[in-house]
């Protein structure tokens, strides 16, 4: 079975938009730097592993009071 380089280019594009908004939100109220945190976030959903273990980590952080 071969799989197309555009099916694996467009999970990677589509992933990368989602993994970026989740962590946008989950953002918003558990880090006071929220710019610095998506720019870092959208870079690392190129490589999914590491996006997720991130959007872990971030899920897992308690809320701050700024």
């Amino acid at each position: 079975m071969n799989i197309s380089a555009t099916l694996v280019v467009n999970l990677v594009l589509i992933w990368v938009l989602i993994a970026t908004s989740l962590a946008y939100f989950l953002g918003k109220t558990r880090v006071k730097s929220l710019k610095a945190m998506v720019i870092l976030h959208f870079f690392l959903a190129f490589i999914p592993p590491l996006s997720m273990i991130c959007l872990a980590i971030l899920g897992s952080k308690k809320e701050t009071d700024a």
